[in-house]
């Protein structure tokens, strides 16, 4: 098993500089290649990995370890010096200053450097299936791109390697390494957001790259706090968790806590994967679904166990039911097509992350639900934004009210897209139910904190059924000029990649009763220590208080997203067709109709989500 875990790590990184110098037919020959065996190596191993697989990897790795975060430290401070960015040579200074202080104070000890548990081989899963099948959309995309031969190889090429690093970062136990994956990943979302090399691409990849790099300062605080705390010991995930109820003190958690919130986009900090939109559409998939940002709720599972119950989770859970709901608020309130993805994307992954610091059983279920299924339905709405605007040309979700005409397959995939978000029986809709029933019991006796949580993600949960429905009625709209569907032409890997993604959302309904006994439950069982067992009783699945009527839930497929569509393809042939009559006056339905702006507000919402993020460090040093 160890040797397949290092393939993971190592099979990407080999093929990245690869696709630097094939040509095309081998360039798409590599990648596919590459991530099937990836994606066959991941399913693999959740199956049949029994055990925790522990890496003790040699003494020389350390070293190298050590000199690359140097390396690439003193590289954002020259790209600091290139762009003239202020903020971000501030933040390379205090992290080179950190690393190199650390380097000569930190005790090395002989422990795991690599840990896959099932989390880690949960996380695998996303990662390659969904991965891969951007990395293979992107092959195609990218040769649309207005750009030389060799910008297209090096965007494929760091995809590549983004993949590799973030199945080390899901795998490290040691926190030294966990900082360079961490950070590696920021140079990825600098060197992809800025890949058009415009004035708006760098500003926003700048962007990115300074917000993000105090998510590394926060990481190399947690180290300090570790190394300096006396009874922790070694600098690794499992050590902190195992010794903070003795230790008690829970700074290097919240720091951890700061530093995934960060790369989860939460406010005040949500600008950068806004500013990810500039970027080729693969990016934003990769950036906003399925990978870089899944970061956030998994490092808040990783911890749970130690800040469970604590008023370090209390005001985390604060923090992203706010976010859940002003996100959705200004989601609402866009018109761009990707915008619209983005804030909804940030909204949710607030859910993911409240549902992680809550941290009992049914809680991380919810957590793990929504994690897989909203990056399975989120890259295939980007991906497919990506198609609208290479074969349409359209950008803004008010320019895509005749789609359901001229794109009927397109159409159909960015409806059953929003519909797997947000209907039954959908796995995105189960993970929202378990969060409902077991939010307000993972609150405890803070009856006025629980009631204004419950507020916010009922409201939020509202405004974000009124959004898709709001989006999927535009889309969907025909003005009865077309007889006949016909369906648009597309490249083979546009076309099998949305496939793909139809085919793994529409198993999950199938399967879901079953993967909630044999393939949720087990990783919420290693995350909360705890048994977690999945019950039936006259075809009511329970998983400890919570109660999920299955019947009722097939049942309302059949007459929602199924009737949904099949009204899609209904034609009316042979019907007159007259002009709506409103008194001689011209009113043309459009989504601006509905439109609102969220911009006078947004500096509060930032302000708000400043005392939160305060208020996490705040509460730990109490």
């Amino acid at each position: 098993m160890n040797q397949l875990v290092l393939v993971l790590f190592i099979l990407p990184l080999l093929v990245s500089p690869l696709l630097l110098v094939l040509p095309r037919k081998a360039r798409t020959f590599a990648t596919v290649t590459t991530v099937s065996i990836l994606s066959l190596i991941s399913v693999y191993l959740y199956f049949r990995a029994d055990e925790t697989i522990s890496i003790m990897l040699p003494g020389i790795v350390n070293t190298i370890i050590a000199g690359a975060d140097v390396i690439l430290l003193l590289y954002f401070g020259y790209i600091a010096i290139q762009r003239k960015s202020l903020l971000v040579g501030i933040m390379s200074v205090l992290q080179l200053g950190g690393v190199l202080f650390l380097l000569t104070k930190m005790p090395h000890h002989e422990a795991n450097q690599i840990l896959v548990d099932k989390l880690s081989l949960f996380m695998f899963l996303l990662i390659n299936i969904v991965s891969g099948v951007i990395a293979a959309f992107a092959i195609e995309y990218i040769e649309e791109e207005n750009c030389s031969e060799y910008r297209k190889r090096f965007f494929l090429s760091v995809i590549m390697w983004f993949i590799g690093v973030m199945n080390l970062i899901v795998s490290a136990d040691n926190l030294e390494y966990f900082f360079l994956f961490f950070e590696l990943t920021t140079l990825a979302s600098y060197l992809l957001i800025s890949f058009r090399k415009d004035e708006e691409s760098v500003h926003n990849a700048l962007t990115a790259l300074w917000m993000n790099q105090i998510g590394g300062i926060a990481i190399l605080g947690a180290i300090f706090m570790a190394v300096f705390t006396p009874g922790y010991g070694e600098i690794t995930f499992s050590s902190l968790i195992a010794k903070a109820p003795t230790v008690g003190v829970l700074l290097p958690f919240a720091l951890l806590a700061v530093a995934a919130l960060i790369k989860g986009a939460q406010m005040p900090f949500s600008k950068w994967l806004l500013g990810a939109m500039v970027a080729p559409t693969p990016v934003s998939a990769l950036l906003h679904s399925s990978t870089m940002v899944k970061i956030a709720p998994f490092v808040i599972l990783r911890i749970s166990p130690a800040i469970h119950n604590t008023m370090l989770a209390q005001v985390i859970i604060g923090l992203t039911a706010f976010v859940f709901l002003v996100a959705a608020i200004s989601a609402l309130a866009q018109d761009t097509f990707k915008r619209i993805l983005a804030f909804s994307t940030i909204s949710l992954l607030g859910l993911m992350c409240l549902m992680a610091a809550i941290g009992s059983e049914v809680a991380v279920v919810a957590a793990l639900l929504l994690i897989i299924f909203h990056g399975l339905s989120k890259c295939m709405l980007f991906l497919n934004a990506g198609i609208i605007e290479r074969i349409f040309h359209w950008k803004k979700a008010s320019d895509m009210d005749k789609l359901g005409e001229v794109g009927p397959f397109t159409s159909l995939i960015v409806a059953v897209g929003f519909m797997s978000l947000l209907l039954p029986p959908f796995g995105a809709f189960v993970g929202k139910w378990f969060s409902l029933e077991t939010i307000g019991a993972g609150l405890g006796n803070s009856q006025v904190a629980g009631a204004l949580v419950i507020s916010a993600i009922a409201i939020g949960g509202a405004v974000m059924s009124l959004l898709y429905f709001k989006v999927m009625g535009l889309i969907i709209a025909r003005s009865g000029e077309k007889d006949k569907v016909q369906f648009e032409s597309m490249p083979i890997l546009f076309s099998s990649s949305m496939y793909i993604l139809l085919a793994l959302i529409f198993a999950g309904i199938i399967s879901l009763p079953f993967m909630m006994g044999g393939f949720f439950a087990p990783v919420a069982s290693d995350v909360t220590g705890l048994a977690v067992n999945v019950q039936w009783s006259k075809l009511t699945m329970m998983i400890g208080e919570a109660q999920l009527p299955i019947i009722p839930l097939f049942l309302a497929f059949l007459f929602l997203p199924l009737t949904m569509i099949i009204a899609m393809f209904v034609r009316f042939k042979g019907a007159d067709r007259a002009k709506e009559y409103m008194c001689g006056e011209k009113v043309e339905y459009r989504l601006s109709s509905f439109y609102f702006n969220t911009e006078k507000v947004t500096p509060y919402f930032i302000a708000i989500g400043i005392i939160f993020f305060i208020g996490i460090v705040t509460v730990a040093i109490i």
